[in-house]
């Protein structure tokens, strides 16, 4: 017997929400990456896990949180400055955080490495001293000793919010390899004295490049031009002096340093030896974490324990943690990955307030900090909002209430079983 007209609308209605509850979609940024989360996808099914894995590709990471703020995309794993901006610029959540080696949710320490020899340095009193940083923009190179700079107030970047500038005029001289590309600088303003430490490469070519070609160039280079006594202190992730010692790098630089010429500078003014990172760094870099909206933060989490329970210690056949065979690394999540936990809390918990803080340093850059405001503002809160719910009920005993926030764009799918 055929249903009526208005019965078939329904059921048709329920299996779209069903599928939306049910599909997971993945903004990725390579074909790599896409391929490795098409073959997810196609192993998930083989595997009867429940729920479907859709892949959706993005320009970039901010085409990603664009996407995923839209619904064109659920989900995309970012490192932590992203996820600050897709926090603070698109309402965005986490899911999920990465785990590596067992501890919850550390990627790594940035930390200030100094010559032992150095008896007068203290990171409270580094004016005019000399610098050495693994490149512009980065995390470890920038973004982490100038929010400490800023934050203990040593340097000031004043209305006008010109970071090189305030940074050379702190120094006495550095190597920020890229500082004076035509990227970061592209009226040819900032200092010159942030590349006077350089050395570019053996034929005194691409000095301060922002590539392998400077030899100072990176974490192994900013160690470099620390041990060649160019700079003072370098700034580097706690295991760049274990990557790089004791054979490990056969650079002769590298081969006549030794861990008991080297030590960490402590925020406090303090100092430390070399394997004392836990207590004695600028910042605990979080793990990669899943960018959500607000209102999947289970569903993904749920989507994603299945997927872990499945391939997240497989030894053999696909495996969600590893990158091999698709030509590049950490691909989806980062290939160091032990294990997914569950984010709880909002992003700036997984963040952390140390490292928040620094990036809050750098907020007079961010063109879109108004925007969120306006908008938060705006919105007054989820509390203060009116949700809008239909229900539609259909014969197989599920109703199917989907309610929408008619004034933040906020809107939430959820299964109620029961009687018809």
């Amino acid at each position: 017997r055929q249903l009526p007209h208005s019965h078939t609308n329904s059921l048709l209605y329920f299996f779209h929400l069903l599928f939306s509850i049910l599909s997971i979609s993945w903004c990725v940024l390579s074909d790599a990456e896409e391929q490795k989360c098409l073959d997810l996808a196609g192993n998930a099914t083989v595997r009867n896990v429940r729920g479907a894995l859709q892949c959706v590709r993005g320009l970039n990471t901010r085409d990603c949180m664009e996407k995923i703020k839209n619904g064109t995309a659920d989900a995309a794993s970012m490192f932590a400055d992203d996820i600050y901006a897709a926090g603070l610029c698109h309402g965005l959540e986490l899911a999920a955080g990465e785990s590596h080696n067992g501890v919850d949710g550390i990627n790594y320490y940035v930390v200030v490495i100094a010559r032992r020899s150095s008896s007068d340095l203290s990171l409270l009193e580094m004016h005019e001293r000399s610098s050495c940083h693994p490149g512009i923009r980065t995390t470890v190179g920038w973004t982490v000793p100038i929010g400490y700079l800023v934050n203990t107030s040593q340097i000031s970047v004043g209305e006008q919010c010109n970071f090189p500038r305030a940074v050379g005029n702190f120094f006495g001289y550095s190597c920020v390899p890229g500082v004076k590309d035509p990227q970061h600088d592209p009226r040819g303003n900032n200092p010159k004295n942030l590349c006077e430490a350089c050395i570019g490469d053996e034929n005194d070519r691409h000095i301060c490049a922002n590539n392998h070609r400077e030899r100072h160039y990176g974490e192994a280079g900013a160690l470099r031009c620390v041990a060649e006594n160019l700079g003072d202190v370098a700034f580097v992730k706690h295991t760049t002096v274990y990557d790089n010692l004791d054979g490990k790098n056969q650079d002769s630089w590298a081969l006549d340093l030794e861990l008991e010429d080297l030590k960490l500078l402590c925020p406090d003014g303090g100092e430390a030896d070399t394997d004392m990172y836990e207590r004695c760094h600028l910042a605990a870099v979080p793990t990669k974490a899943v960018v959500v909206r607000l209102q999947d933060k289970c569903r993904v989490w749920k989507y994603l324990e299945r997927l872990q329970n499945v391939f997240g210690n497989a030894t053999e056949g696909f495996s969600l943690f590893s990158s091999a065979g698709y030509g590049e690394s950490d691909l989806l999540f980062s290939d160091a990955t032990h294990h997914l936990q569950r984010v709880l809390g909002s992003y700036t918990s997984w963040l952390g307030p140390t490292y928040t803080k620094m990036l809050q340093a750098f907020e007079c850059e961010g063109k879109c900090v108004s925007v969120c405001q306006s908008v938060l503002k705006e919105s007054g809160g989820l509390e203060e909002c009116i949700l809008l719910c239909v229900c539609v009920c259909v014969c197989v005993c599920v109703c199917v209430c989907v309610c929408v926030h008619c004034s933040c764009s906020y809107y939430c799918i959820f299964p109620l079983t029961g009687f018809c």
